[in-house]
């Protein structure tokens, strides 16, 4: 009995061949072969393509807009531009005196110490550039040297005016009708008087050809103004106004006085310290050393 095999209803059996309670799980497939892969050349990155330069804001003409302090770290902003760029800042800056406006014209130029623009040809301009701008007194002083300078021509008219009185008729008589007859004058003596008094005007106006045109326009001094020391000048370019100018000068002044004399004394108002004259032609006289 012992030796026959024990059936399926042994349940020893049963225990070893019973089933584990639950799915089945399914192994885990092996893992395929790892497979060696070639590496890749390197590359340069791709170039990166600029941002398009953003458009300018157009100009504003009124004060930029207040922004806060600025982070620690930051240098405060310099002066606004004077070119101009979200706000309006002025006019362009001026070059300073001395330097040649690129803009052509006269470079402005900065406040006189009076309070007035020096503009080219005001008394400023002229002292800041030329010269101190000489005073009534010295002027009216060397004036008068010059005019004693032309009264040489006076020595011969004083002869030639003798010399006349001299040849002069000494017998008058008058007939029945009042016709006069001169008598026991001396003609040949009269011309020459008469001569003498023409050689007198012609010397005098020589001497003030010479010493108030020529002289005073090539080097801006008159004998008078050598001697005083003072020059005459263009008002805006500083150096001598020439011989013709001078001219026309002299003339304006002239004929001036001969209808009221103010060419000369005009200057003793004007805040330029101008004579009528000057004003004609653009000229100043400045003080300069003596001699």
């Amino acid at each position: 009995m012992s030796d026959q095999p024990q059936g399926p209803t042994d349940p020893s059996r049963e225990d070893d061949q019973a089933p584990p309670s639950g799915p089945p799980t399914a192994a885990a497939p092996p893992p395929p072969p790892a497979q060696a892969t070639p590496p890749l050349p390197a590359q340069p990155p791709p170039a990166q393509t600029p941002p398009p330069p953003a458009a300018a804001p157009p100009p504003t003409y009124g004060p930029p807009p207040a922004y806060g302090p600025p982070p620690s770290g930051y240098a405060p902003p310099g002066p606004p531009s004077q070119q101009g760029g979200y706000g309006y800042d002025g006019p362009p800056a001026s070059p300073p005196p001395g330097q040649v406006n690129p803009y052509g014209g006269y470079a402005a130029a900065p406040g006189y110490s009076g309070g007035r623009p020096m503009h080219p040809g005001s008394i400023g301009y002229v002292e800041q550039n030329f010269g101190r701008v000489a005073d009534f007194g010295p002027r009216l002083l060397a004036n008068l040297l010059d005019v004693a300078l032309t009264l040489i021509g006076l020595i011969p008219m004083f002869f030639g005016i003798g010399v006349l009185i001299a040849a002069a008729p000494t017998n008058v008589t008058y007939d029945e009708f009042g016709n006069s007859t001169a008598t026991g004058g001396d003609a040949g003596l009269a011309v020459v008087g008469g001569l003498l008094i023409a050689l007198g005007v012609l010397v005098s106006f020589g001497i003030w050809l010479w010493n108030r045109v020529f002289r005073m326009g090539r080097t801006g001094q008159s004998v008078g103004k050598k001697v005083i020391g003072l020059r005459l000048i263009d008002e805006k370019a500083g150096r001598p106004i020439g011989a013709w100018m001078c001219f026309l000068r002299e003339l304006v002044s002239g004929v001036v006085n001969q209808v009221f004399y103010l060419a000369y004394l005009w200057m003793l108002w004007d805040p330029d310290k101008q004579t009528l004259g000057d004003k004609a032609v653009h000229s100043t006289v400045v003080v300069v050393p003596k001699g």
